[in-house]
């Protein structure tokens, strides 16, 4: 695993040259594949575990597998494709990734065969085989009856040139890579496809020797908070109570380690965090700050934007929130940072030019790259497909049961609480724990 981007997930690390197991071993030992477990020191696992942790997932296992006709029919596919395209395109780049993927297969079958696209379901980008960045979409597909483990697969995936679809579209009757349009350069077809149908980004490969499963993820589902986090956000929020974040902001909180534990210096730290969350906020700009605190953290809260506003006049919730977050929590410093903006400054255009960008922050941007949907109920909702309003619902139950810890068998209370709640997430999960 060779990638600068070490610490922030396995999504995003860069595999490593992939070495075909010598089937004469195989051979011997007389099994048709190999499952060793990872340490969780390995380099590897510490990566996937931060994939999981952000998606509010304990890992609880992790093996590699080794299938050596497996592998060895993922290296011919990828070599032929590679000496094929660059005769069309000698600047062809193969862009082989570390994706999830998640089933309800047996784990005896997946080692011995792998997967096979003949036996997928239609999704928004047709008869395929699906996978995800993040590993919370793959949940509801590797559900499992009764007591059998639940796990999802990290795979070494070829996507080669993929057709990239915008936010909210589909192709539901594709059952190959689609057709270039002219005038196009390369291969007549792309390779594979990208896009993000309702609220996470979804690659589809139509080709089983396009994909390898390395390693096999056990899993439970308990919400695992970054207590570094909640403990930086504690100390500047003058309480000796730990804060829990809203639903919406904390697999972005949770991303990595780095966040807190980049420095030992607390002004450098405290730095990293507050542009973590404002770029948390750049992925919602419509909300405040409240929004993403739980109730009991609003008086407290609101105390510090009361005294904002006695001591500047200002009253705009927009300002208000920014002010507060360049402050750290900090109301004298947070009227410091209005009194220093020029004044005949627009008071929308907020200049962030002491925050550089980093790596983080843009990767966070990335993975925050969501549509926007309606609220149901709303104007908006009712002009959605029956298909679309779907989607989105499931995806509350499936956020919804993820945060309770509830089981696939109480999947019809979790629906009931949410329609009762007016299909509100967070209202939804405040209403499930009061009647506990």
């Amino acid at each position: 695993m060779s990638s600068k981007l070490v610490g922030l997930g396995m999504a995003l690390q860069e595999p490593d040259t992939l070495v075909e197991p010598d089937e004469i071993i195989m051979n011997a030992i007389d099994e048709a594949f190999l499952l060793d477990e990872l340490n969780p020191d390995d380099k590897s696992y510490k990566e996937i575990k931060i994939d999981f942790e952000n998606a509010g997932l304990k890992v609880t296992k992790i093996e590699k597998l080794t299938n050596a006709h497996l592998c060895k029919r993922y290296i011919t596919e990828r070599n032929l494709m590679l000496g094929q395209r660059k005769l069309a395109d000698p600047n062809f780049q193969l862009n082989e990734k570390y994706l999830y993927h998640g089933t309800s297969a047996k784990k005896l079958f997946i080692c011995e065969e792998g997967l096979d696209s003949r036996m997928s379901k239609q999704g928004c980008f047709g008869k395929g085989i699906y996978f995800s960045d993040y590993p919370k979409k793959c949940v509801k597909y590797a559900e499992k009856q009764g007591n059998e483990e639940h796990f999802i697969l990290l795979m070494r995936v070829i996507l080669g040139e993929p057709k990239i679809y915008p936010n909210g579209k589909k192709d539901k009757n594709l059952v190959r890579e689609p057709e270039k349009t002219s005038p196009y350069t390369g291969y007549r077809f792309y390779d594979s496809v990208q896009g993000c149908p309702v609220n996470h980004q979804e690659f589809v490969v139509y080709e089983n020797r396009r994909a390898l499963v390395e390693y096999i993820i056990s899993y439970s589902k308990p919400v695992v908070k970054n207590s570094h986090v909640n403990e930086a956000l504690t100390n500047n929020l003058d309480t000796g109570k730990s804060i829990l974040l809203n639903l919406r902001i904390t697999p972005i909180l949770t991303l990595s380690p780095l966040i807190t534990n980049s420095t030992t210096d607390d002004d450098e730290s405290d730095s990293n965090l507050k542009r973590t969350i404002r770029a948390a906020f750049a992925a919602k700009p419509k909300k405040n700050l409240e929004d993403y605190l739980e109730p009991r953290y609003e008086e407290l809260l609101l105390k510090k934007k009361q005294e904002f506003m006695s001591k500047t006049g200002v009253v705009d919730d927009f300002l208000i929130d920014h002010y507060l977050l360049r402050g750290n929590m900090d109301v004298d410093q947070a009227v410091k940072f209005y009194k220093e903006k020029p004044a005949d400054s627009d008071p929308r255009q907020i200049d962030d030019s002491n925050f550089p960008e980093t790596l983080l922050e843009k990767e966070l941007k990335r993975a925050t790259a969501r549509p926007e949907y309606p609220q149901p109920g709303s104007d908006g909702w009712n002009v959605l497909s029956s298909e679309d309003r779907e989607a989105i619902i499931e995806g509350l139950i499936d956020d919804f049961m993820l945060v309770t810890g509830l089981s696939r068998e109480e999947r019809d209370y979790a629906k009931r609480r949410l329609t009762s709640s007016e299909n509100n997430l967070d209202l939804a999960v405040v209403a499930h724990y009061e009647d506990m």
